[in-house]
């Protein structure tokens, strides 16, 4: 994306602090029939509610990434309400190019915090949030160590799901920092995670920048099975 549409999509007239959320999601063939389409379902339901309050719509800007067939910007860095008037599609195709998607998101992090940065623009830590069914089919380890320092640094909120039978957890815990590590989505509760993934950004936007620390996040029984990764 050029520097004029980067520019486009960042209002400097709103003087909330703002709160980059990238969210990496497999798209490849095995995500093909219920589970994309419950991820289309979860993905809709968060870009509305999150719309819907009024501090959330201020802070949160979101970028959507899909790797299936290819590594996708689904949907590049914008205000959350601008992403729900124009929902990305999701298509389930291809492999698991895992390891291009942590390139492409560190990417446009960079870039789009230093746009922050130029304009004056306060910013929360980043939240990156990584859903996959299966294991990466490419190059994927100095990219997963890159981003996994930076969650263990406590520099950006990092979060992996895995779904399904078929995710790889040992390679999970390679990708993500210890603490927490992966968890398994139980079943297919997209729209319990992408609630909970909701209330806590509401949380973040709430609080002040000094504060984001101390924010206790919500429960997460709903979504998630914390014996699944064992």
């Amino acid at each position: 994306m050029n520097n004029y549409a980067e520019e486009t999509s960042l209002d400097v007239t709103n003087p909330a602090p703002r709160c980059p959320v990238i969210l990496l999601l497999d798209t490849s063939g095995s995500m093909a029939g219920t589970p994309i389409e419950e991820l289309r379902e979860g993905l809709r339901q968060f870009l509305r509610e999150t719309s819907d309050d009024e501090t959330a719509s201020m802070s949160v800007e979101l970028e959507v990434i899909t790797f299936g067939e290819t590594v996708k910007i689904a949907a590049p860095f914008a205000p959350v309400n601008q992403v729900n008037d124009n929902v990305p599609t999701l298509t389930a195709n291809g492999m698991t190019p895992m390891g291009e998607a942590l390139r492409t998101a560190d990417q446009e992090l960079k870039a789009r915090r230093r746009l922050y940065k130029n304009k004056g623009i306060s910013s929360y830590k980043p939240w990156i949030i990584l859903m996959t069914d299966g294991q990466p089919n490419d190059d994927w380890e100095a990219a997963a160590r890159s981003m996994r320092e930076l969650g263990e640094q406590r520099k950006l909120q990092y979060i992996g799901i895995g779904i399904g039978e078929s995710a790889d957890f040992d390679t999970l815990r390679q990708v993500l920092p210890e603490h927490p590590g992966p968890v398994k989505l139980k079943g297919l509760c997209f729209k319990e995670f992408f609630s909970w993934l909701t209330d806590s950004l509401k949380s973040v936007s709430a609080s002040s920048v000094a504060e984001q620390d101390n924010i206790r996040l919500g429960n997460v029984d709903s979504w998630a099975d914390l014996a699944g990764t064992n």
